[in-house]
């Protein structure tokens, strides 16, 4: 099935949070992007990004529920550029560095989707 975009960025988590203030705020879409200066249009693209992410997940979790942790290597693990990225359908992401071993990350990709 094919992604619009992530649901775990910075830019996505500060859009949820302005969406979670639309809800309680009683106003309608519009409304509510003019006084915030937010475009329709930007708010209508968070608003279906987040229902197609919840819809995918089928797990009944509502998207503004969601927690999202980081998860820092240890500090003397050198960092190295992320030359592909997975998206699991749990929603969790893994960014693969250059020269991963591969029997180390089909392992890894396994427990994520058995657990997550």
């Amino acid at each position: 099935m094919r992604s619009l975009g992530s649901t775990t960025s910075v830019r996505a988590r500060q859009m949820r949070r302005v969406l979670a203030g639309w809800q309680r705020s009683g106003l309608t879409l519009r409304e509510f992007g003019e006084k915030r200066g937010i475009p329709l249009s930007t708010l209508s693209w968070w608003r279906r990004i987040f229902r197609r992410a919840s819809d995918e997940e089928g797990n009944g979790v509502a998207a503004d529920s969601m927690v999202f942790t980081e998860v820092r290597p240890p500090a003397n693990v050198p960092r190295t550029a992320a030359v592909l990225e997975i998206v699991l359908q749990s929603g969790h992401m893994v960014r693969v560095p250059a020269g991963v071993d591969a029997d180390t990350l089909q392992r890894v990709l396994q427990v994520l989707q058995t657990t997550c």
